[in-house]
């Protein structure tokens, strides 16, 4: 029980503040070139959704077998990153520093998979879908860093 409470916690925690620096400028947005890999919003929410589980479920599993350092420290750059990413990029409309904080959220994704390979296959399988929606992200973004 204590490995989900501190997965939602820690999910809920980088959820919410995404959530609170989010200003998104419909007209702005809009008028961006986006790529044609870029799902619609019902999907990507969809998509964002299944992140946070394989996140909760791979943050619980280090914490039941106590596996906290480094990993943890790994999941607060990535959820520093993700946060970041969302200022610059939706409210701030900084394309370039989004694209930094992308790249900085992919590198903790990449480390993260790495780390689980080596130590527990099941907690790697779990973090994949988290994993796949950062390289999705990425390179969405580094279409719309390219194109605008």
């Amino acid at each position: 029980m204590l490995g989900i409470v501190a997965g939602l916690f820690c999910t809920l925690a980088v959820a919410g503040l995404c959530s609170y620096c989010m200003k998104l400028d419909l007209n702005w947005y809009v008028a961006l070139n986006k790529p044609q890999f870029l799902v619609s919003g019902g999907w990507f929410t969809l998509f964002v959704g299944i992140s946070y589980l394989s996140s909760i479920l791979a943050v619980s599993r280090l914490v039941q077998f106590k596996h906290i350092f480094p990993s943890m420290i790994f999941f607060a750059v990535l959820g520093f990153a993700c946060v970041m990413f969302v200022l610059c990029f939706f409210t701030l409309k900084n394309l370039v520093a989004a694209f930094v904080f992308i790249t900085l959220a992919l590198a903790m994704s990449y480390v993260l998979l790495v780390r689980f390979l080596i130590k527990d296959a099941k907690i790697a399988l779990e973090f994949l879908p988290a994993f796949i929606f950062n390289a999705y992200s990425f390179l969405c973004v580094i279409y719309i860093v390219l194109n605008n």
